[in-house]
Formats: structure tokens, C-alpha cells, sequence
């Protein structure tokens, strides 16, 4: 059993849930239409959903930007959660197209930067903003079917 606890432990950074304390970040982007056909398939309708998935398509959004250790994350760094303007919130939308999905980012992970949520929010944007999504993936007229090696690939040329 101590050993067990020994390990468990040692797998957590010392840092743990410290507001700017991290080595580095992680750009997470989601591809929309995979999202929405999964909701679908559930029967998921609701507001977050329908921001996403109803008006105009979407291709790769912005999932978050996420405080990252050499093993681990933290999350949650601040409870509760310094409130989150709804200027900054929406400010975001073209790139998160969901209210909930932001507000539960800087939640989450936004705590952990030590950053005010305005400066994690522009941080997000330049970092979305150096990534060059692939052409081939900003056409949705039809459906694509591709590997994750395809996708890897096609990031990798448009980014080099």
C-alpha cells in the first residue's frame, strides 16, 4: 500500500494547482464537425450544442489552451473561480462557439495561468492565431474521411 501511495505521488508534479506554475502549454483544438455528429447521434440539443452545430459550419475550433507540466496538468487552480466577464466571453466566440465551453476553460484550466482571464483569453487568440489549420480541412462542403496520421501530416506541412 505504500508503495503504492510512494508512486502515486511521485506522478504528481510539487507544483500541483499553483496559478502560473507550469512548463508549458497545450493548444487544444476539436474538430467541429465530429462534435456535432456525435451530439446528434446522442440526441444532444441544448444551447452549447446548437451554438456550434446550428448556424454557420465550423471547422477546427479552440477546445482551450491548457497549463501543462513534464507529467500532468493542473486544473481548477482557483475556487471558486474569479468571475469571468461576459465582454471576455464573448469576445471569444469565433473562435470557442460555445458560451458554457469557455466559461468552463477559464474555470479550469484559465486559473492555472496565472493570468487574468482578458490576458488568457489573448493568449488563446495568438496562439490559435500562429497555428495554420490545413485547406483541405477549411472546406466543409463534404464529408472527409481521414486518418489521425492524415491530419498529423497535413498540420505538419501547413506548419512548418
Amino acid at each position: 500500500m505504500a508503495g503504492a501511495m510512494a508512486a502515486s505521488a511521485s506522478a504528481q508534479d510539487k507544483r500541483q494547482n499553483t496559478p502560473g506554475e507550469f512548463d508549458f502549454y497545450v493548444l487544444s483544438l476539436s474538430w467541429s464537425p465530429s462534435f456535432c455528429q456525435a451530439a446528434h447521434e446522442r440526441g444532444n440539443s441544448g444551447r452549447g450544442i446548437q451554438a456550434q452545430c446550428a448556424g454557420r459550419p465550423f471547422s477546427f475550433v479552440v477546445h482551450g489552451l491548457w497549463p501543462q507540466y513534464d507529467r500532468g496538468f493542473p486544473n481548477y487552480c482557483q475556487r471558486p473561480s474569479p468571475r469571468l466577464d461576459r465582454n471576455v466571453m464573448t469576445s471569444m466566440l469565433d473562435l470557442m462557439p460555445a458560451p458554457g465551453l469557455i466559461y468552463n476553460e477559464w474555470d479550469k484550466h484559465g486559473t492555472c495561468s496565472g493570468l487574468g482571464a482578458r490576458a488568457y483569453f489573448e493568449t488563446i487568440r495568438k496562439a490559435r492565431a500562429a497555428v495554420k489549420i490545413p485547406a483541405d480541412y477549411l472546406e466543409l462542403s463534404d464529408t472527409k474521411l481521414v486518418t489521425p496520421g492524415e491530419i498529423e501530416d497535413a498540420f505538419i506541412k501547413a506548419n512548418p
